[in-house]
């Protein structure tokens, strides 16, 4: 058994975790990951998840997640990748499994994939075919991922909407926190309606920093905000002069020398400063083009989640604004903890009481089990990828 997480109405709800199996645990004291001991059989799974919420309701439901997948997943979740395959290579030559055969022999693939048991991995794909008389999945290289090129080249994004005032400070944060991780972040842009002095000080100064540390990124809908701000400058009226300065850095973006320079003329006589000069721009990064061309490119998540990630967050309530649904690019996500997989839980909970559903596609067997362990399959869309 386990429990379903489901609150009122009137607010989100957060995912709960009981102590025991009888009594949930007390409010506002989460527990802490399971320490893994030498004897496996010590380890009880059946329950995981955060301290609970005082405003949500539980209510217990069946669970068909057998032990032994429970058991390894947790394990894996732990970065206890090597107790996780000696579960799972007992478990698929144990006691019959149901529906979860296959996703049994899918986390170990997965598992020998991160590894990088590639002998382990043809071993158990001579067994997988003769089992299930089916062609077995090809061992795809180091961390077995396989991503698109432009999931793999925007990786994430950071999306500023309304007002772009002292507000945005936060996304910006978290876009630093992003480009730290990534080779290349995204920034949208379409959403912007207004602009203030502030906003635009703060934007130019990000982009200036990611520039400095010789970080990739890419803005969408930059040319809808240069349109924007265009409108809000007066030529010889010495204001706003923040406002004319990110004009010219967005100009510079685009590759649009003409409307620069006539600017940089333009700001030169309003401010009576020498004007900025022109910038040979260097080439695109890979795949920018077809990013660019992406209507609110994909959202992404990837490597490992571990703890509360305020970029998975911002990322996924990004790309919220831009529909009823949300698709979100998991491919390449190695590993998550319970800590992380519990603040996704609960995010997707809060944006499903605003309306909005959450669909995960090419989710790996290891990260698909966790989830149907805390409940994430019955609130949530999973597309886990094929075996």
């Amino acid at each position: 058994m386990a429990f379903s997480f489901f609150g009122k109405k009137s607010s989100p709800t957060s995912v709960s975790r009981p102590n025991s199996r009888e009594t949930p645990s007390t409010p506002g004291q989460p527990e802490p990951l399971p320490v893994v001991a030498d004897e496996l059989i010590s380890l009880d799974f059946t329950r995981p998840g955060e301290a609970f919420d005082p405003g949500s309701q539980v209510q217990e439901v069946e669970n068909q997640v057998p032990p032994t997948i429970e058991q390894a997943a947790m394990l894996f979740s732990a970065d206890q990748a090597q107790l996780a395959c000696s579960s799972l290579e007992a478990a698929i030559h144990g006691p019959p499994l149901g529906n979860y055969e296959q996703r049994a022999w899918g986390m170990l693939f997965d598992l020998y994939q991160q590894l990088g048991r590639q002998q382990a991995f043809e071993i158990l794909a001579i067994e997988y075919a003769g089992k299930f008389e089916t062609s077995p999945p090809a061992w795809r290289g180091a961390g077995g991922q396989v991503r698109s090129p432009a999931a793999a080249s925007s990786r994430t994004t950071v999306s500023l909407s309304g007002v772009l005032n002292a507000k945005a400070s936060e996304s910006l944060k978290q876009l630093q926190s992003l480009a730290e991780k990534s080779p290349m972040v995204r920034l949208d842009l379409v959403k912007i309606t207004d602009a203030e002095d502030q906003g635009c000080a703060l934007l130019r100064s990000s982009l200036a920093t990611l520039k400095k540390q010789k970080r990739d990124y890419l803005l969408g809908g930059a040319d809808r905000l240069a349109a924007l701000l265009v409108r809000k400058i007066t030529v010889g009226k010495r204001e706003r002069e923040p406002i004319w300065l990110l004009l010219l850095d967005l100009y510079q973006y685009l590759g649009a020398q003409e409307p620069f320079e006539d600017t940089a003329v333009n700001y030169a006589v309003t401010f009576e400063v020498s004007p900025p000069s022109w910038e040979v721009i260097k080439a695109k990064p890979a795949a920018a083009d077809t990013l660019e061309d992406e209507a609110g490119a994909e959202c992404v998540l990837d490597g490992d989640l571990q703890g509360n990630d305020n970029t998975m967050v911002a990322a996924i309530r990004g790309h919220s604004e831009d529909g009823d649904e949300v698709a979100v690019d998991v491919s390449g996500l190695r590993r998550m903890d319970f800590v992380a997989a519990t603040q996704l839980m609960n995010l997707v909970l809060e944006l499903k009481a605003h309306g909005k559903s959450v669909r995960f596609k090419q989710a790996s067997h290891l990260i698909t089990a966790l989830w149907e362990i805390i409940g994430l399959d019955r609130i949530a869309t999973i597309e886990t990828r094929k075996t």
